[in-house]
């Protein structure tokens, strides 16, 4: 957290955590409608390092959605996010780690490992801490589907 008078306190603080949480908690059950204790209404999100869009939640909603569809499950691992308060904004950093299992050409299931790191800013609505900016970094990534589910990052794709 960046110095200055006014600090995050240990509510705020847990909140901001459960919005995180309950992003993964939608994409991971697929029940996007959960966006919308995650995000504010005209959140902008960029995915453009995961072969996604930049887009509203909406955008992005419909292409996690289509994604799924080449997965047999994923499930996202947070690290405790990193705080930096300025003003009435909160910047987070939370890395995560994705393991994905995925069939092969002949229908075996593979395992698909993902990094990544989440660049959030969020406000505080009357409904709560909302995200309202996203930026998606796809860190690294290994097995199989990688280069055709998910971009390669050491690879410039």
């Amino acid at each position: 957290m960046t110095s200055g008078a006014r600090r995050l306190s240990a509510e705020d603080r847990f909140e901001i955590v459960a919005v995180l949480q309950r992003y993964v908690q939608a994409v991971d059950s697929g029940r996007f409608e959960l966006f919308d204790e995650a995000f504010t209404p005209d959140a902008v999100l960029d995915y453009r390092s995961a072969g996604g869009p930049r887009g509203s939640r909406e955008e992005i909603a419909a292409w996690l959605a289509k994604s799924r569809a080449g997965v047999v499950t994923w499930q996202h691992l947070l690290s405790p996010p990193i705080f930096d308060l300025e003003g009435d904004l909160v910047r987070t950093h939370t890395d995560a780690y994705v393991p994905n299992l995925v069939r092969d050409e002949r229908g075996a299931v593979q395992l698909l490992q993902t990094g990544a790191r989440y660049h959030d800013e969020l406000v505080r609505t009357p409904q709560g801490w909302r995200i309202a900016q996203r930026r998606f970094e796809n860190t690294w990534a290994f097995g199989a589907g990688v280069g055709a589910l998910i971009p390669d990052p050491h690879r410039g794709e």
